[in-house]
């Protein structure tokens, strides 16, 4: 009887440990339309988690009407106001990146989409391109929940506090392309959307953050 059962267990923990090392990646919800990819998120500056290692870039600005050779844009001040305030860093950690956004002098309780983006802000908010994605969508514009999830993209998506201020921070097991790293952080309408045909949409373009090449 002991040998009979012994031998009924070993398969079973050999088919256990089969499956712990299988390598399966998230799956993005198909049926809710905002998903819990934010690690931390505060409407507290001073409750921030400080970056897990130095960054090894910095982009910050004050949002203001376009004018050329600006950084920092908003593109409709009722939503974000002349003068509020963005500060990006990016952080290679030993296992892939890590992305903090601190903001100020938004509107107050209101929420904010906000993503990486291809290419650098301009007077026109289509042209800072679609959003950065670690795996390709072989379709523009993405709204595939395959591709256009916050596993393959960045959303750092926040609720601004009574005084107008948030943090949003986000990790990655994977960093960006050396050749084509995102080049902007845009400030979206409303929180992003996941599912199938609206995925990654999250409202017009209020804002962009035009960040320096790598």
């Amino acid at each position: 009887m002991l040998i009979r059962t012994l031998s009924l267990a070993v398969p079973l923990t050999l088919l256990t440990a089969c499956a712990n090392s299988l390598d399966i990646p998230p799956v993005a919800s198909a049926t809710s339309n905002v998903s819990a990819w934010t690690i931390y998120q505060s409407a507290s500056p001073q409750l921030t988690a400080p970056l897990s290692a130095a960054p090894y870039l910095t982009a910050s600005g004050t949002f203001l009407p376009y004018r050329p050779g600006a950084t920092a844009i908003t593109y409709n001040p009722a939503v974000v106001p002349a003068g509020a305030t963005a500060e990006l860093t990016i952080a290679k950690t030993g296992y892939g990146t890590e992305v903090h956004l601190s903001a100020t002098g938004l509107v107050p309780g209101r929420m904010y989409g906000a993503h990486l983006h291809t290419k650098p802000c301009t007077s026109v908010p289509e042209e800072a391109g679609p959003h950065y994605q670690n795996h390709q969508d072989p379709v523009t514009p993405s709204t595939n929940p395959v591709y256009a999830n916050p596993q393959n993209e960045i959303w750092l998506d926040f609720t601004a506090s009574t005084t107008g201020a948030a943090t949003a921070t986000v990790t990655h097991g994977w960093n960006f392309s050396a050749q084509s790293p995102p080049r902007s952080l845009v400030l979206h309408e409303t929180h992003t959307m996941t599912a199938p045909g609206e995925a990654g949409k999250a409202g017009a373009r209020e804002a962009c953050l035009t960040l320096p090449a790598a």
